[in-house]
């Protein structure tokens, strides 16, 4: 064979190797699709779907298909054996809108979550306002919630510090959102959000201001950020409210904090009246000195930060800011405070 021969012959060789590369890329690509897009991205109605006890990748793709979950059964198959799944019998709620690696975790890992329910804690909520948003649920009753809550056994350090009766979780029960069983009870909710607030202390722990730390105990710093939480709108001036907090208990004054007021009334008002801050209750800082006995709501990891590490500062008085932005004013000294004030309580007429 001539040279010109060869080299036209090695050319065509090489032209049909590129071809059958190009198209295997594309067939990879087209498979990658295929197993990780969903049927309908448009469509999130959450449909049930029962896998059986021993049923194999090949069934549990036919019962999706049949469902309208996927649009592949091949597909499906190909995740499994992507992911080297192992699926697990249950209910499961899915949608069309799902992509199949989503399908295929939620098999696998056998979230039964056609029996489980989203609960979103917002922070500051109390105790209360947590038992009546399970009840909502469908978790538990509030009653068995907030008799679980004053009487229920939980193995955690931090609440060998907390008060006792009706108020024991009060602060302690982290926001944030839970994916819970249906009737699955007072004592699993609330373990669950115990253990949430556990990791997040513990890690804002680790850079504590160790003058806070040395100071005041557990029960102590957890109040204050149940203060912080709902005196506070903005979180850059969570710092700030902790430090005057702190200045305040330094100078053994008042707190005259309105929240404490409204958390011994059991409502929030707007503004409070002279004969509101008369209210008999430990937790009215406006005829105590001190902190109240213990948390009066939930506090996020902004206050819980707060509390640990206040700003430095010499303010004693805070005031919510006229320009309905939640923004405060901070003052050391009465006469900016009476100011401040005023300019506040003339907003709330005009």
């Amino acid at each position: 064979m001539t040279k010109k021969k060869k080299s036209h012959a090695l050319r065509n060789v090489l032209v049909v190797v590129l071809v059958i590369v190009a198209l295997a890329a594309g067939g990879f690509i087209y498979i990658d699709d295929q197993t990780t897009r969903a049927a309908d991205s448009s469509n999130t109605k959450q449909i049930n779907v029962e896998i059986p006890e021993g049923s194999s990748t090949a069934s549990i793709a036919k019962i999706l298909k049949d469902k309208g979950i996927i649009d592949s059964e091949t597909a499906f198959k190909i995740r499994a054996r992507l992911d080297k799944a192992e699926y697990k019998a249950g209910t499961y709620s899915l949608a069309p809108s799902m992509t199949m690696p989503e399908i295929s975790k939620i098999i696998e890992e056998g979230r039964d979550n056609a029996n489980t329910v989203k609960v979103t804690i917002p922070e500051g909520y109390t105790v209360k306002q947590i038992a009546a948003r399970l009840e909502e649920k469908g978790v538990c009753t509030a009653d068995d919630f907030m008799n679980e809550e004053q009487n229920g056994q939980f193995d955690y350090d931090f609440l060998q510090s907390a008060v006792t009766g009706d108020h024991r979780m009060e602060g302690y029960l982290y926001p944030d959102t839970y994916e819970l069983y249906k009737d699955s009870g007072a004592h699993k909710a609330i373990d669950k959000m115990l253990a949430k607030f556990d990791e997040v202390y513990s890690e804002e722990l680790k850079s504590a201001d160790s003058a806070v730390t040395s100071k005041y105990n557990e029960n102590q710093i957890v109040t204050v950020a149940s203060l912080i939480e709902r005196e506070a709108k903005l979180d850059k001036e969570r710092p700030e409210v902790a430090s005057v907090i702190y200045n305040r208990l330094d100078k053994n004054m008042k707190l005259q904090l309105c929240s404490t007021v409204q958390f011994a009334q059991g409502k929030v008002k707007q503004r409070l009246y002279n004969s509101d801050l008369k209210i008999d209750s430990p937790y009215n800082t406006y005829m105590n000195i001190g902190l109240p006995p213990g948390p009066i709501a939930a506090p996020g990891d902004e206050s819980i930060k707060a509390a640990l590490n206040p700003a430095k500062t010499d303010y004693l008085f805070f005031v919510v800011n006229s320009n309905g932005d939640g923004s405060h004013n901070f003052a050391a000294t009465g006469d900016d405070f009476m100011a401040y004030r005023d300019d506040y309580l003339s907003s709330l007429t005009d």
